[in-house]
Parts: C-alpha cells; sequence; structure tokens
C-alpha cells in the first residue's frame, strides 16, 4: 500500500510542478534588480559606509534596509551594493552585485520570498536566496534551503540540506478562461 501512495504522490507531484505559478515565474520576483531592470533604485536605511578596494566601490547599508525598483521591493538587515568604480565599467543597474542578509524579505505583485542571505550577481546572471527559503504566490507554497535562478534562461533549481525535503503545498484547481462564467481566474472553477 505504501509503495503504491508513493507512486500515486510521486505522479501527483510530476504533474502539478510544471503548473506552480510561483516557482515558474520565479525570476520575475527579481525584475526589478535584475540586468533590464528599469527605473531608479529607491533605497531607505538607517546607515550608509563606501568602501574603495581595488577597482570596487562597495556600498553597505544598514538598519531595516528597503530596496525599491518598480514593482520590486527588498527588506534586510543590511545590503551590499557592489559596483565599479569606473561609470563606463559599470552595469546598467549600477551594481553589479547585491548581497542582502539578515532575514531578507522580496515581494513583487503577489509574490514574496523569504530567506536569510540573497545574491544577485548581474554579471553572472544569478540570483541564489539561501537559508529557510519560503516562496509563496497565494496559497502556493515551496520551502527549501536554496533557491538558485538562472535570470538569462529562467531556470530554477531548488536545493535542501541532505536528511531534509523540499516542502511543497500546491492548491490545484482548474482555472477558467476569459470569458467563462466571469468568475477570477485566481479561484477554481465549480461545477
Amino acid at each position: 500500500m505504501t509503495a503504491i501512495r508513493t507512486f500515486i504522490l510521486a505522479t501527483l507531484a510530476a504533474f502539478l510542478l510544471p503548473s506552480i505559478p510561483a516557482l515558474a515565474q520565479s525570476t520575475d520576483l527579481f525584475s526589478g534588480f535584475g540586468a533590464k531592470g528599469k527605473g531608479p533604485i529607491e533605497v531607505d536605511a538607517q546607515t550608509l559606509e563606501i568602501l574603495e578596494e581595488g577597482e570596487m566601490r562597495i556600498s553597505t547599508f544598514s538598519g531595516g534596509v528597503t530596496v525599491t525598483r518598480g514593482n520590486t521591493t527588498m527588506k534586510a538587515a543590511q545590503i551590499k551594493l557592489f559596483s565599479s568604480k569606473d561609470s563606463e565599467a559599470s552595469d546598467q543597474n549600477g551594481f553589479t552585485r547585491m548581497e542582502a542578509t539578515g532575514t531578507v524579505y522580496v515581494n513583487s505583485g503577489k509574490q514574496t520570498i523569504t530567506g536569510q542571505q540573497a545574491v544577485v550577481d548581474n554579471k553572472a546572471q544569478t540570483i541564489t536566496l539561501s537559508g529557510d527559503v519560503v516562496l509563496s504566490q497565494g496559497k502556493d507554497v515551496l520551502a527549501a534551503d536554496q533557491l538558485v535562478i538562472d535570470m538569462a534562461t529562467g531556470r530554477a533549481v531548488v536545493q535542501q540540506v541532505p536528511g531534509k525535503s523540499i516542502r511543497m503545498v500546491i492548491t490545484p484547481g482548474k482555472m477558467k478562461k476569459d470569458g467563462e462564467g466571469g468568475g477570477n481566474a485566481d479561484e477554481p472553477a465549480t461545477n
């Protein structure tokens, strides 16, 4: 009985995984901080320290830091922005790397993610979140130790520490198409 139950759960997971909007659209969550982000980057913090090391300028914001760009908001205890001292070599965002530490919170539209550390690397075009990562959209939730997103391809890899399982809650529902019953596309259809 246990083998059949495991098989059914594995089959359901394989069928439902592609339909998880929160994971499938995880690159959208950081769209404001990606290489194609547009608009000004707004930072609100209690302190700012600027340090120059070699060709890099490191701006460290501390104390209830909030960074906003477009509809993307990131909050953390500390956020470091790494940029080139040479304005010609700087990324179009003004930074090549961003590191957020403390309890990190990112929100964009209906998607939210939390973790203990986030690194946005515009040169490598990757976003790495680690430490008790929780990704949610509506009632759908994914919890793991690490989430790595390739901004160029949109590929997301979820990892867990050895001995622990990736946890996921999926609220399946048949989505109504536009014009069918006038219902909300986010609500399950009723028969």
